[in-house]
């Protein structure tokens, strides 16, 4: 199955407690490097503190070889992710 722009997908992320009770700062280790940021918990999979889980993200562009993904929240980087098809095909469930 190809990914199409719009899409929705659950990506494995790590999360710790953000700065505030509202917020989570989570880390997604994709082959190409750590995407940081935070969010808030309702967009991560299970509500959770700290541990593993996956937050929701919109595909915005894919072809054979690439994806990317936006995530939400704040962040100091680009907001999407851009990573192998087949990374995030495995991650994703896909």
């Amino acid at each position: 199955m190809t990914l199409q722009a719009g899409e929705h997908v659950w990506i494995p992320c790590e999360v710790v407690q953000g700065p505030f009770s509202d917020e989570r700062q989570i880390w997604v280790s994709a082959p190409d490097g750590t995407w940081v940021g935070y969010v808030a918990p309702h967009l991560l999979r299970e509500n959770v503190v700290a541990g593993k889980t996956a937050i929701a993200a919109t595909i915005v562009a894919a072809d054979e070889r690439t994806v990317s993904a936006r995530l939400p929240g704040q962040t100091p980087h680009i907001r999407c992710l851009t990573c192998p098809t087949s990374w995030i095909r495995e991650s994703a469930g896909r």
